[in-house]
């Protein structure tokens, strides 16, 4: 539906003007009035193109149109264009004289034209031919126990990136784009500003303040295949075209994070139609989930199938951030309803792509947190233009969105013109040979009655851009339950960017969202169960659907062999068998990251604290097991063994209490089959390694109480049994000759209690926050009794007892303060007068309200001179006075 130019407000070119010139490149502010629907429209549009880089080049791959290239780039070289600086300024944002609601975005380089968007459900979209994205394939989506971490991208950036867990903090996804020769031939001379406006829509969609980040999509690259011989293999297997891609864009890639070409992922656009098999070819993109700091898997493919491409990219993109589909396992509540957003799996009549459902967000959000995003922290280099919310509905019209889907002659078709939620198109014969739709709507921003414009798949009215709203953050929340009943566990605080919430394209809050507290730091009794196995024994009986494993399965938990930066993910092991699954992707706060060390896992994260169980304390054992001690209540032991009999041979008996456990068998040849084997027994004789003449080979954790020894496995030139905490049952190394009896070789040493046991009072905690604000009011800390190795006793003399607690001077209250009343508003009738009261000290410092009595708060404003007002005025006259002479 046509639009005409009816005058200019401020100078701009006309329609017979070139955009493309430097005199225009450097106009910031336009204004436009155009003639519509008989209507007046005046546009004021500012300059926008921020999502494309300031040094964002287009690479041209083969000669257009050519069979051979030698011609065009020799000797391995590819022809690399500057990018066209002209085009960044095609892109103007701003807002048009209506109901201010919706903002606009323009693009001038094809005409005056122009797009709408912002919140809203489009209804009855029905995808019968086509799936909006096919599933990661290539990692598991299942709620199920697997054999492994479901995602395995390493998001190590380098030892000189800072950490920015828990903190919203701007991201910038620096994008290559790749556009087959497909491409090239559907699209023409139009193939990059076509791209670009389907970045702006994925970027517009990165905005949305539900996605709960700052996410910036930035344009770096646009790599065109003139000559698909010069590009990556691209076949209808869509697996296939992903791995090939993947490989190719490592080609393309600078890994050096600064270099201002770094792309941190790689987008394919194509125009084959790719299958998951030969006869399944409704999928429209492919990714690997969360793999977006991977050099060599973070990429994507979609196939093109007009504007709509935009939702399978940005689809696609949320996969590479570790986005499930909306209505997968993982995003199940019990009874909420899965909502369908843009990570939804197909378009139905309840999705709306345009915004993020709470998994979406939870996902991504635990992702970066996670320091799984941190090549995303590097800014691009001097970024002077704005951000665009570039909206294509007046970019191409709807004719030319049918174009873009059915090729050129394809027209709107003329019996399915009303609404805006499924656009119908004519076959290039026109509509006589009758009409087809992929199910997808018009596009935003395109006219679809006077006055009318489409939104999110609804014809609404056209209305004022209002204007950005920065968001701010909320009041951080009460610090929830402790995660744990003794032991050291965790208390969570947390804030929302709500405060309000960012519209209208405004930056999502930048700062901490969450922070933690300690709890319940006192030490568990030793009856308790170790806390990560508790966590194992509570999927015994569950089996997974995994084959070989009984119904009544015990799992374990496993330490060994697991990465450093896995440790905070729940892996268990089949008791009595060396296989193990991942049942959780963490555990529950306050969990030790492992057997040797006093950090605990806070939100699936490995963080510092000490032996007291605290968050961020450098409280460390002694050798002896003493949290804080000074390596005095115990002796080091050490010895040596190479006696050889045949069989199993006594080397040591470690008492219970033993600490720093260290039990080495050199091999005499160098080799580790030695025929020396160590094996372990405890007090009762019973064996807990390598009994009865069967020896592991491999690693494994034998459990003694609630401590852990490891052993290497026997096939290792140096056989070790390790174990750094304390050991509270007595256990026996020996060590088993067979074969040729050569003599072996063993070495230990441990640290074992003095014979005088002391017992001290031990400061658990520091002195806590002070219980009133002002006022006076106390601090307290734990204080308990302990014997020298940390566990507790009751014989600590109460004169030598530390406080517990102690006064805090924390000031006087606040107090109401008020002023004289002001003149009245009105001298009768009824006025207000009001007075300055403020919540502050008697030394003058101020306060908010909330800090005094809210009740008692004296009133700042009151009624005056509520007597009547007369009518009317008029003359009065009093009684006649006497004359005088």
């Amino acid at each position: 539906m046509p639009c005409t130019l009816s005058g200019l407000v401020e100078p701009a070119p006309s329609w017979g003007e070139s955009w493309r010139t430097a005199e225009h490149i450097a106009v910031n502010y336009i204004h436009y009035r155009i003639s519509a629907f008989g209507q007046n429209y005046h546009l004021n549009l500012t300059l926008d193109s921020g999502f494309i880089a300031p040094f964002y080049t287009v690479t041209i791959l083969g000669v257009p149109g050519g069979d051979n290239v030698t011609d065009f780039a020799t000797d391995g070289e590819e022809e690399e264009e500057e990018e066209d600086t002209e085009l960044r300024h095609c892109f103007y944002k701003g807002h048009v004289n209506a109901q201010a609601e919706h903002a606009a975005v323009i693009s001038l380089c094809a005409g005056l034209v122009s797009f709408y968007a912002r919140a809203g459900i489009f209804s009855d979209v029905q995808s019968l031919s086509s799936s909006l994205v096919g599933d990661a394939l290539l990692s598991s989506e299942s709620g199920s126990a697997g054999a492994g971490p479901s995602n395995d991208s390493s998001g190590d950036s380098g030892p000189h990136r800072r950490s920015k867990r828990f903190l919203s903090y701007p991201r910038f996804v620096e994008v290559m784009l790749v556009a087959d020769s497909k491409m090239v031939e559907h699209h023409g001379s139009n193939l990059q500003h076509y791209i670009l406006t389907l970045m702006s829509i994925v970027s517009s969609i990165y905005k949305d303040p539900s996605i709960g980040n700052l996410i910036n999509i930035v344009i770096v690259k646009l790599v065109i295949i003139n000559n698909e011989l010069e590009g990556p293999v691209i076949s209808f297997n869509a697996q296939t075209t992903l791995k090939n891609f993947c490989i190719w864009q490592q080609s393309q890639n600078i890994l050096d994070d600064n270099h201002h070409s770094h792309h941190d992922t790689a987008i394919l656009i194509t125009r084959q139609d790719i299958c998951r098999a030969r006869d399944k070819c409704d999928t429209l993109g492919l990714a690997e989930l969360g793999t977006v700091c991977d050099p060599y898997r973070s990429c994507s493919i979609s196939e093109d199938n007009g504007l709509s491409t935009a939702f399978t990219i940005a689809h696609e993109l949320g996969h590479v951030f570790n986005m499930p589909h909306d209505d997968s396992n993982k995003c199940k509540e019990d009874g909420v309803k899965i909502q369908q957003h843009v990570m939804a799996p197909t378009l139905n009549y309840n999705t709306n792509p345009w915004m993020w459902s709470k998994c979406s967000r939870k996902y991504i959000t635990e992702f970066l947190d996670t320091g799984y995003g941190e090549c995303l922290l590097d800014e691009p280099v001097s970024r002077p233009y704005g951000l665009s919310q570039q909206l294509p509905g007046r970019i191409y019209n709807v004719n030319k969105q049918c174009e873009l889907i059915f090729g050129p002659g394809t027209q709107v078709c003329p019996y399915m013109v009303s609404g805006a939620s499924v656009l119908w198109c004519t076959s290039p014969e026109g509509a006589q040979q009758g009409c087809r739709t992929q199910h997808m709507p018009w596009a935003d921003g395109t006219d679809c009655s006077p006055g009318k414009h489409c939104k999110h798949g609804l014809c609404i009215a056209k209305e004022q851009d209002a204007t950005p709203v920065e968001g701010a953050w909320g009041v951080w929340s009460p610090f929830g339950t402790c995660s744990r009943t003794c032991g050291g566990g965790i208390k969570i605080a947390v804030r929302e960017c709500n405060r309000p919430v960012p519209r209208n394209g405004g930056m999502y809050c930048v700062g901490r969202r969450m922070k933690f507290r300690s709890c319940n730091s006192e030490p568990c009794s030793k009856q308790k169960k170790d806390f990560r196995e508790e966590q194992c024994a509570a999927f015994d009986g569950r089996h997974f659907n995994i084959n070989g494993l009984p119904p009544n399965v015990r799992w374990v938990p496993k330490y060994s062999g697991i990465l450093m930066k896995d440790r905070c993910k729940l892996f268990c092991r089949v008791a009595g068998s060396t296989a193990y699954y991942q049942l959780r992707d963490r555990v529950i706060d306050g969990t030790p990251c492992g057997p040797d060390t006093n950090d605990i896992c806070v939100q699936g994260l490995c963080r510092q604290a000490g032996c007291d169980h605290v968050l961020n304390s450098k409280a460390r054992r002694d050798k002896c097991g003493v949290c804080g001690g000074d390596n005095s209540s115990c002796k080091t032991v050490a010895g040596t063994f190479n006696i050889v009999r045949y069989g199993y041979n006594e080397v040591v008996r470690i008492p219970s209490g033993a600490t720093n456990i260290d039990v080495r068998q050199h091999s005499y040849s160098g080799k580790p089959e030695d025929d020396n084997y160590l094996a372990i027994s405890n007090s009762r004789g019973e064996f807990l390694l390598n009994g009865e003449f069967v020896v592991s080979m491999f690693k494994r954790e034998i459990k003694v109480g609630n401590a852990v020894i490891e052993y290497s496995g026997s096939d290792h030139v140096i056989e070790r049994i390790n174990c750094t905490e304390r050991i509270e049952e007595e256990i026996t190394v020996q060590v088993l000759s067979v074969g040729n009896l050569y003599n072996p070789d063993v070495r230990y040493s441990f640290n074992r209690e003095r014979s005088i046991s002391l017992t001290v009072h031990t400061l658990l905690s520091l002195y806590q926050q002070c219980s009133s604000t002002c006022a006076g009011g106390f601090q307290r800390r734990v204080v308990v009794c302990q014997d020298e190795n940390g566990y507790p006793a009751n014989s600590c003399e109460d004169r030598s007892r530390p406080s517990e607690q102690r006064s805090c001077e924390s000031g006087p209250c606040p107090q109401w303060i008020y002023g004289n009343w002001g003149e009245c508003t009105k001298p009768c009738g009824g006025g207000i007068k009001t007075r300055l009261v403020v919540c502050q000290r008697p030394n003058g410092e101020r306060f908010n309200d909330l800090s005094c009595e809210i009740h008692d708060k004296p009133p700042d404003r009151e009624q005056c001179n509520t007597q009547p007002c007369p009518s009317s005025p008029q003359w009065s006259t009093d009684p006649w006075s006497s004359v005088r002479s």
